[in-house]
């Protein structure tokens, strides 16, 4: 790490200080962030879904996804019964 500068440097190995001049390195570019989504979702797969013996994560992982919109696309009707003094 001594001899690497900022811009080499991964997020998790940048002190406070050079977190400014770190962000300042990166690129922000629709295509570069395009590439990060690729490869965040290929380190997933690799990690959960293509695997010789697979796991419950990836099925526990949909369900809490799944549970989450399903209270997003509902939350304005929840609101309203939540503040009523009858809900019936």
């Amino acid at each position: 790490m001594a001899g690497k500068s900022v811009a080499e440097l991964q997020l998790r190995d940048v002190k406070l200080g050079q977190l400014p001049k770190w962000l300042a390195s990166c690129n922000f570019s629709p295509g570069s962030i395009f590439k990060a989504m690729q490869r965040g979702r290929n380190r997933y797969h690799a990690k959960y879904v293509n695997v010789v013996k697979p796991g419950v994560a990836p099925v526990g992982q949909f369900i809490a996804v799944f549970i989450l919109v399903s209270y997003i696309w509902r939350y304005k009707g929840e609101k309203s019964h939540r503040l009523s003094k009858y809900h019936w």
